[in-house]
């Protein structure tokens, strides 16, 4: 099948998130990282987020107006918004919605008591701004390419009439997040009543924008091929199992990349030494870095090391760590963790650190840069999902040479290789989210890492894995083409 006339294919990405400017999960890296993916591939693209505060602190200024109080419907309310325009990358415009009221706050989805509480409208503001943005300024993409439930309502949205020469794509980077809107807050979404039907957004007596996206777009996009079966399926479809294998012939798995020009050991600034597969010293240097960094003790500084950089929620599987902590650490290892999330889990984690405080490092919170010395530093990454939809943090160790212990879901099946599946491998596996099959796999590890040859066979391996964006630019091209043939088919 051929791609659509490069020259003249004009994408435009509506998302939540994205990296450096507004980051909370992997969402934020996919919109950062795509875009160039696509204009290397002649593509015209930009990015449409709304202007957070941190967006804004970040851009110091460096941006126009372009439009101003632009009137937008939200239920019985007319809200006015400023459209920003700045520069994601170069050639790249970023796009951005300013509405103090909604989005002047200091983080993005949540304060320090929890979500905001006006989530669900801050976003059908936002997705609602969206062909309103485009109409004042001329702009008119062949492709809206939707993320997640915070972008859902734009697919209704077009399928209503707007932007008639736009096809709505729209990509589940997580089953779990329905964006259910309640019935005494339904006026907020705006549409006319047979859009709240069985087959249009009701969700068991509420709506759920993450279903007005899979419904109304021509084409449905998640992040990894096993993803794209798995939430066909009961346990991982969050109660749209039977949605998702209705539209199974739109449904495509395509697996998230890496920009390497960022994720790269041998040229990323804010390692403590840089290293590359034939030269693995400086990673000893970043092993050790780390070390001190998380406060491990200097009697367990040549014992093998295992990172965690993840949310601390259920879905990442951290009760199976605290569960397995005292039968890890009986091993002999050192562990480290970098993450934040549900209250009981920090809690949880912390008392772990007081429980070993010589060989059990934790920072709560989020850090982009003791991120990458975690992944640089660590001899092994713990991913023990209980579903992942991609996962970027396996494919980054990989090329960091350090060696991803998994759950066998999602990105995370697809992008590992066991030594039991074939050889040379990449990673281990582990299939029951139980902490006897968790052990196994650790137990495994650590067996290899002493055999000074294989070990080394198994880092070079992964660093030379090859998971950079413009393989699934191309798959996303021809998705594309599709979409728009269904959406010029539709406006005849």
């Amino acid at each position: 099948m051929e791609y659509p006339q490069k020259d003249s294919l004009k994408i435009l990405i509506i998302a939540s998130e994205v990296a450096p400017f507004a980051k909370v999960g992997g969402l934020a890296d996919v919109v950062a990282s795509l875009p160039p993916a696509f204009k290397d591939l002649g593509c015209d693209v930009a990015v449409y987020l709304p202007a957070y505060r941190q967006i804004l602190d970040y851009l110091d200024n460096n941006y126009e107006v372009i439009l101003r109080d632009l009137p937008v419907q939200i239920g019985s309310k007319l809200l006015n918004t400023d459209i920003l325009k700045a520069e994601l990358a170069p050639g790249i415009p970023l796009f951005l919605a300013r509405q103090n009221f909604l989005f002047d706050r200091p983080e993005i989805y949540q304060g320090k008591y929890g979500e905001y509480t006006d989530n669900l409208e801050r976003y059908i503001f936002f997705s609602r701004s969206l062909p309103l943005f485009c109409s004042a300024a001329h702009i008119a993409p062949d492709i809206i390419l939707a993320n997640d439930w915070h972008t859902g309502l734009v697919m209704p949205l077009l399928n209503q009439g707007a932007m008639p020469r736009s096809a709505g794509v729209f990509t589940i980077h997580n089953m779990g997040y329905l964006g259910l809107v309640p019935p005494n807050r339904i006026d907020s979404i705006g549409l006319p009543e047979e859009y709240y039907r069985t087959d249009g957004l009701e969700f068991y007596g509420q709506m759920s924008l993450l279903k007005a996206g899979i419904i109304y777009s021509q084409a449905v996009v998640t992040v990894s091929p096993t993803y794209a079966e798995e939430i066909q399926t009961p346990t991982f479809g969050a109660g749209l199992d039977g949605l998702m294998r209705w539209v199974k012939e739109s449904l495509y798995g395509v697996l998230n990349g890496v920009d390497y020009q960022d994720w790269n050991p041998a040229t990323d600034p804010h390692l403590t030494a840089n290293y590359s597969p034939g030269n693995l010293y400086g990673k000893r240097l970043c092993k050790k870095d780390i070390l001190i960094k998380m406060g491990i003790s200097k009697e367990f500084h040549d014992k093998p090391l295992i990172g965690m950089v993840t949310r601390l929620v259920e879905q990442k599987g951290c009760h199976l760590v605290a569960e397995a902590a005292d039968a890890l650490f009986d091993l002999g290892l050192s562990l480290v963790v970098l993450g934040s999330g549900d209250k009981d889990y920090e809690r949880l984690f912390s008392n772990l650190k007081k429980k070993y405080p010589k060989r059990f490092g934790l920072k709560l919170g989020y850090d982009s840069i003791l991120a990458r010395q975690i992944i640089a530093g660590s001899d092994m990454f713990l991913i023990p999902s209980l579903y992942e939809p991609c996962g970027l943090t396996q494919m980054y160790s990989l090329k960091y040479g350090t060696i991803p212990i998994v759950r066998a879901t999602g990105g995370l099946s697809d992008t590992i290789i066991d030594p039991h599946e074939d050889l040379p491998a990449t990673g281990f596996k582990f299939h029951q989210a139980s902490v006897p099959e968790l052990m196994k796999a650790v137990t495994r590890a650590l067996q290899t890492f002493k055999k000074k040859t294989d070990w080394p066979i198994m880092q070079e391996t992964g660093m030379k894995c090859d998971f950079s964006w413009e393989y699934s630019a191309k798959k996303y091209l021809t998705i594309f083409e599709k979409a728009i043939s269904i959406r010029r088919g539709m406006s005849k």
